[in-house]
């Protein structure tokens, strides 16, 4: 009993996984999701497996939000505002000539994805070298700059070419990225802002974003409060439609306020030091760590004891914070809405495309089993159709054996002669009269002339074997048609199979997310198509070509081979015949007559040294040795037919039960 339920628990743990429970949150949908469409049967594709870890990372990661901006707006030192970190390349041109992913990492370093797939990772000293125009790396693709920045564990920023870029490519980059942002921020400069070049840009690139872009004009600070406010004021009224805010800021002022947070600097000098240690001891030179570290000390301490209350007001009249307070509670709901929206979206995308996949395949089974129904339909009535043409065909070749038959039955009548016989009789007893007297009594009687017959039939003319030749070649003939006829019904299969095969055998899946194994499978089925479908439809046709092939020789050598010894045997039977007949009329005249022969009964006797009555069931009836072999291939066919439209049906089931699954996604 032990072994028994030891047995009983590990097959349950093997095989009876409870399955895990998930509750309704957005992570735990794309885990669901991921669980029923990951599970091993439903073969998944590499390119699924990645949407779905791309759909679980875009649940996880922070909100996007795009920097954008005419060229020389200053995005890249607004960012490093932002940031409180100066750590974006800055120049008078248009520098930021690729994308860069901004994000939070455990230290300062960039990841360089280029155009053939490669990735590298660099020192965040070399980041102008890829992202300055002056200097173009045109293999590479974007950048990644990860910094151990606490706002970055709630914001990817992300710096663009900008609208107005130098190279259309630029411009089309930045395009692609403003729409899978969750939120835009438009940088001009505060003394360009609303001219009409502006707005030309803004109405081809920015009509569709208001919910969701806040437009920032930059470098307040060198300007009165009323030339802010009017300017301010004049821009919310001319963007309008494109903006939900408008906020005027000073990166310079935020850059050099960065110094309100202590800790912030403390941090900095850290890792100024660290720096400075490393970089020494890769020289190899011989250092001084303790004056290093008392210079460390000492800045670490002046930092403590300063008074920050000036950056402080600095820091608040840049209205830096005044863009991050949009982005927390203007742009972060609206982000995590269109976030759920959309990647709800995607798995709904997901699951109906695999949907329309499964659909394709029950698509193309059905198609099969459409062709092997017409089939069905279309060999019934061939098959009918031949039942009636070869009946009549064996009735002609069997009327063939009835005239050779008429012919010898001929040929023997004409050759019984009627020859004159003596029979010795007693005389009738008197007184004066022998009674042991005896007179002779001359009758007629009829003999066959055999040796005649078989000259004419069989040696000299060969009448009788030529009329067989003819009658073996013409049965020959009705075989050839037979088989012909039997294999263009299986080859109108065959064609119906090529058809469906050629159209499926080098099936390519119709989407990336797709699985490469269904396909293969598809493909592998429809190029075994003759084994999967063809196969037992043509052993079916060996099998009636034999049979056939065995009682077309038996109708040939039934008497063509034998044809001669019937007719002797015949011959005999009625030269038997009549000379019992002499016999019994010899002995009593008056009791028994002499026997001649009728032509019908020749007929008849030849009839049965032929076998003609088994043939006439075989060839003269309305159910021919033909037309049971085609009912038996009608009645096969049909039951090969079921049978292969099973195994169809056992692929679609298993088809739409997947289908199911994903429906069942959907109603989540």
């Amino acid at each position: 009993m032990s072994i028994l339920n030891s047995f009983i628990t590990s097959y349950k743990e093997q095989f009876k996984k409870d399955s895990p429970i998930f509750d309704e949150s957005l992570l735990e949908l794309i885990q669901k999701t991921q669980h029923v469409l990951l599970d091993e049967k439903m073969l998944a594709s590499k390119e699924l497996k990645d949407k779905l870890l791309y759909l679980h990372a875009r649940a996880k990661e922070p909100m996007k939000v795009a920097i954008t901006g005419q060229f020389s707006s200053g995005k890249s030192t607004f960012l490093n505002a932002l940031l409180s970190k100066n750590i974006l390349p800055t120049g008078i041109t248009p520098v930021t000539s690729k994308v860069n992913y901004i994000k939070y990492g455990d230290e300062l370093k960039i990841k360089i994805n280029y155009k053939d797939k490669r990735e590298e990772f660099q020192s965040v000293e070399h980041i102008a070298k890829f992202t300055d125009q002056r200097d173009r790396v045109e293999e590479v693709e974007y950048l990644t700059l990860y910094a151990p920045l606490p706002l970055l564990k709630e914001i990817i920023f992300i710096d663009t070419p900008g609208l107005n870029s130098q190279t259309i490519e630029d411009t089309k980059e930045t395009q692609k990225v403003l729409k899978e942002v969750d939120g835009i921020i438009w940088l001009s400069l505060i003394d360009n802002a609303g001219k009409l070049s502006e707005i030309e840009v803004l109405e081809e690139y920015l009509n569709e974003y208001k919910n969701k872009s806040l437009c920032v004009l930059n470098q307040k600070d060198k300007f009165s409060k009323e030339q802010i406010t009017k300017t301010t004021c004049y821009v919310k009224k001319s963007f309008i439609k494109f903006f939900s805010e408008v906020i005027p800021i000073s990166a310079k002022q935020a850059l050099e306020s960065r110094t309100h947070d202590k800790n912030l600097l403390i941090d900095e000098e850290l890792e100024e030091f660290l720096t400075k240690l490393s970089q020494e001891i890769k020289t190899g030179k011989l250092i001084d760590i303790k004056s290093l570290y008392e210079n460390y000390q000492k800045n670490v301490n002046s930092i403590s004891n300063s008074d920050l209350n000036r950056n402080i007001e600095l820091l608040k009249e840049s209205n830096i914070e005044l863009v991050l307070e949009f982005i927390n509670t203007q742009i972060r709901p609206i982000a995590n809405i269109s976030k759920e929206f959309a990647i709800k979206k995607d798995i709904t995308f997901i699951c109906n495309s695999l949907i329309k996949e499964h659909e394709f395949f029950l698509k193309i089974y059905r198609e099969l089993t459409e062709q092997l129904s017409s089939f069905e339909k279309e060999a019934d009535e061939k098959f009918s159709e031949l039942k009636i043409r070869f009946t009549k065909k064996l009735k002609d070749a069997y009327s063939r054996i009835e005239e050779i038959i008429d012919t010898v039955s001929h040929d023997i009548y004409n050759h019984i002669e009627t020859l004159p016989k003596v029979r010795f009789m007693k005389k009738k007893s008197s007184f004066f009269k022998d009674k042991n007297s005896y007179e002779a009594v001359e009758y007629k009687s009829s003999k066959i002339d055999a040796d005649s017959i078989y000259k004419h039939l069989f040696y000299d003319d060969n009448i009788i074997g030529k009329m067989f030749k003819k009658y073996v070649k013409n049965l020959k003939e009705i075989q050839d048609e037979v088989n012909e006829n039997s294999a263009l019904v299986y080859n109108l299969l065959k064609k119906k199979m090529r058809k469906w095969q050629n159209s499926y055998e080098f099936i390519e899946k119709l989407e990336d997310i797709h699985s490469d194994i269904e396909s293969a499978n598809m493909r592998k089925f429809a190029s075994k198509v003759y084994e999967n479908i063809l196969k037992p439809f043509s052993d079916e046709m060996h099998s009636s070509y034999a049979q056939i092939s065995s009682e077309f020789n038996h109708l040939s050598s039934a008497v063509s081979f034998n044809y001669q010894n019937a007719a002797q045997v015949c011959v005999s039977f009625l030269e038997k015949k009549i000379e019992q007949s002499i016999e019994l009329y010899e002995e009593n005249p008056t009791k028994f007559t002499l026997y001649r022969p009728k032509l019908e009964e020749i007929k008849e006797r030849l009839n049965i040294s032929f076998y003609l009555y088994k043939l006439s069931n075989l060839m003269n009836t309305n159910n021919t040795f033909l037309n049971k072999n085609y009912d038996k291939l009608i009645k096969e066919f049909r039951i090969i037919n079921k049978d292969r439209k099973f195994f169809i049906k056992k692929i679609e089931e298993r088809h739409q039960k997947t289908i199911e699954i994903y429906e069942s996604l959907l109603k989540i």
